[in-house]
């Protein structure tokens, strides 16, 4: 079985956060995570890197850092050892999101062939299925999601609406 980057997106359509039972060692986030929790423990379908998606959950393989290329470049130096990859989303509705990931890995979001600056990022590095979540204002513009560093050739990933009555 191929392990592999699951994008779970709800960009299209806004979703309430639901209530699920954030795990008792996922205490270290600055907001609530049992939404993308329960996203990134989905079992997702399979994607290569580099695919165009839907607002669907999705599993895409990692490549070797040496070996792939992503659209822009990393704002953090990319270790040609570790494993990267990205995927392409349509224009979601412009908005706060979180970017959230299951494991250590770097996240870069682009849009128009520029990076997106995050505002805002949160991590439990004890937290079992979702390591960090970092959040990013975006455009009605389609996305890019590019991944880096990362230690393993797959990591789980999820996109979310940020509600702003979340801290």
């Amino acid at each position: 079985m191929i392990r592999a980057l699951a994008l779970g997106c709800a960009l299209a359509t806004a979703i309430s956060a639901p209530a699920f039972a954030v795990d008792a060692v996922c205490t270290k986030f600055a907001w609530p995570v049992d939404r993308e929790l329960a996203l990134l423990r989905a079992p997702p379908p399979e994607a290569a890197s580099g695919a165009a998606l839907a607002a669907a959950p999705v599993a895409v393989s990692l490549k070797l850092a040496s070996g792939a290329t992503l659209p822009a470049p990393s704002e953090k130096p990319t270790d040609p050892a570790k494993f990267a990859g990205f995927v392409t989303l349509p224009a979601p509705p412009a908005g706060d999101y979180l970017v959230s990931l299951s494991g250590e890995a770097w996240i870069d979001v682009i849009q128009d062939g520029k990076p997106v600056a995050s505002y805002s990022h949160s991590g439990d590095p004890n937290c079992p299925g979702m390591r960090k979540s970092v959040r990013f204002t975006l455009a009605a513009k389609p996305v890019t999601i590019q991944v880096s560093n990362g230690p393993e050739d797959h990591i789980l990933l999820a996109v979310t609406p940020w509600y702003r009555a979340q801290p």
